[in-house]
């Protein structure tokens, strides 16, 4: 059941003013969970309604999450069954991911008043160690399932690579680990996550082992790689994908041109620049502005523009490929929107007792990412990816040259004069 009846969302809502304190002040984690409680107790209510059978009373179950612990009333029925698995499992799988972070906690030497105030944080009452390895047994299964998954059903035409650092303890340190993650486009135009791995470093050779692992399991047919520009990573795309163009993420590369200039009105007038010649459609006026670019960036200060002059190609290869698709594949949002959400759960725990409990963590927000990709529209619209696509040329625009290069200009000025 994909909807709630409308009464049964005002009802949920009046539950989640459960969550004003007594001062009228709001208890945003009280009123989360009222609301959630409320939503999937409507919601379990109307799918045994559905099955036309006799109730016969309710039974209590307890499921923390991350806003806390809630109470599920599921339905008995005088005939026959009814679990809310699709409800269950659905909303508990990161969840349970964080009560056995904070339980490793706890068995690793963590002080008791650490634990505590993380479980308090979370809203969880009470868990033992026996009861959260039952519920993660499961959950390392599917996750050891997602990170070593067949990929030889491709072609996988794009793929997004990204690292991201949490506070991990080793051998009694605290250590930032890296936490690499592939995600892949495929041939019917939706996004899978298709490895995750946790590094020392964002090394050459971790990425290189990172990658190969990715082609043991049948990666094939990527035409476009899109990553920050990190020396180590580029090197070991061009070796082991070999065939495949390299992007370099344009947001990556306007933040680096910005801490790179000297000055900041400078830097802050290249940016804009910049964006004003990556607004364009028609490949030769991106080319053109971002010429433009480097050449109003080189006059103010010569050895500032370097950068943005020898990224050109790298910055500029999604140029080759399909217009419909330059908005995802000339940046890194698929999977910086990811490590959001990683960042967001990670942050509860602080430091991550073991790379055990921070991978299970890790790769049950990738598993609950996954989920949501494939019941979402699909990514890319799939006759867009087929080999040998023809685009519909644009209309050549008379004087379009000179409007793109006026735009370029203005915008650079405009920061500057602002500055």
């Amino acid at each position: 059941m994909d909807t709630v009846h409308e009464g049964a969302l005002a009802a949920a809502g009046a539950v989640a003013a459960a969550g004003v304190r007594a001062d009228g002040t709001i208890d945003i984690n009280a009123a989360l969970r009222s609301l959630l409680e409320g939503l999937l107790n409507a919601a379990m209510d109307e799918q045994a309604s559905e099955l036309g059978v006799a109730r016969n009373g309710y039974r209590e179950r307890r499921l923390d999450t991350c806003v806390g612990t809630v109470t599920l009333r599921i339905p008995k029925l005088r005939e026959g069954s009814y679990f809310p698995e699709d409800v269950v499992s659905r909303w508990s799988r990161t969840d349970t991911a964080l009560a056995s972070a904070i339980c490793d906690m706890w068995v690793s030497g963590v002080s008791t008043r650490k634990v505590e105030a993380v479980a308090a944080e979370m809203g969880v009452e009470s868990m033992s160690r026996s009861r959260v390895s039952r519920l993660c047994a499961g959950l390392d299964a599917e996750v050891a399932e997602m990170r070593s998954a067949d990929l030889s059903a491709g072609p996988w035409p794009y793929l997004w690579l990204d690292a991201t650092y949490v506070p991990c303890r080793e051998a009694g340190a605290a250590r930032s680990a890296a936490l690499v993650t592939a995600v892949a486009c495929s041939l019917s135009g939706r996004r899978r996550v298709v490895g995750l791995a946790c590094v020392d470093s964002e090394s050459y050779l971790s990425w290189r082992d990172f990658l190969l692992g990715l082609r043991r399991r049948g990666l094939s047919g990527v035409r476009l790689v899109t990553s920050d520009a990190h020396e180590g990573l580029a090197r070991a795309i061009r070796e082991v994908l070999v065939g495949a163009s390299w992007q370099r993420c344009v947001a990556h590369l306007e933040r680096n041109v910005r801490d790179r200039c000297r000055r900041r009105d400078v830097g802050d007038a290249a940016v804009a620049a910049l964006k004003a010649a990556l607004a364009e459609r028609d490949p030769a006026l991106v080319r053109a502005g971002y010429r433009r670019a480097c050449e109003l960036l080189a006059a103010a200060d010569p050895r500032d523009a370097e950068l943005l002059e020898g990224a050109a190609p790298s910055a500029l290869a999604y140029l080759g490929f399909p217009r419909e698709h330059a908005v995802w594949v000339r940046t890194n949002n698929v999977c910086e929107r990811m490590n959001c959400e990683v960042k967001r759960r990670t942050r509860v725990v602080q430091v991550f007792p073991s790379r055990d409990s921070l991978v299970r963590l890790v790769g049950a927000v990738c598993c609950d990412q996954n989920d949501a990709w494939l019941s979402a529209t699909n990514f890319i619209d799939p006759r867009t990816l087929a080999e040998g696509y023809e685009r519909d040329p644009l209309p050549e625009e008379p004087g379009g040259m000179e409007r793109v290069l006026r735009l370029v200009g203005e915008a650079f000025d405009r920061k500057l004069r602002a500055a």
